[in-house]
């Protein structure tokens, strides 16, 4: 489809964003171990800052895993029918997907604007930096699984649950 193509410079994106972040949050470890066994002083903020980093790493991974089809599915079932069934099975399935992913992205935003004005503690920061890779990282899932509707639909050859 014309989008794909899109999708797939999105995808590859976070791939970069995910490898970015995680080579972060290994030197930010790495800093705190260096100073709390040699320097015997301990970064006040570098454990929440790995937790943020976890947080954004493990939502975003779940996007790319998402793309890839890799999570766990209802492939067991699909894979017990065929033609017309299995199809129609399919296309269920990610409507529920799109749907729970919809709903998590208007939770995620409604949980944002409680956490806006707190503050985290060692950094300062706002709560609204973690918390927002719930709603982002859904609307990402929410674009991917579309796009697995779209094919499995459209696509005769395609049928991906």
């Amino acid at each position: 489809m014309f989008y794909e193509k899109i999708l797939d410079k999105l995808n590859s994106a976070v791939e970069v964003l995910i490898s970015f972040l995680l080579t972060f949050m290994v030197v930010v470890v790495f800093l705190q171990v260096v100073f709390r066994f040699i320097i015997h002083s301990s970064l006040p903020w570098s454990e929440e800052a790995a937790r943020y980093l976890l947080i954004w790493i493990s939502f975003l991974g779940a996007t790319v895993g998402v793309k890839r089809g890799a999570h766990v599915g209802v492939e067991a079932v699909v894979n017990l029918f065929g033609g017309r069934k299995r199809r129609a099975i399919s296309v269920v399935a990610y409507v529920l997907e799109a749907a729970f992913f919809v709903f998590l992205v208007l939770y995620g935003y409604r949980i944002l604007s409680i956490v806006f004005c707190q503050s985290s503690p060692a950094m300062e920061i706002s709560m609204a930096v973690p918390y927002s890779s719930l709603p982002v990282s859904s609307a990402i899932m929410l674009l991917y699984t579309i796009d697995g509707l779209f094919r499995t639909i459209f696509d005769p050859t395609e049928v991906i649950a």
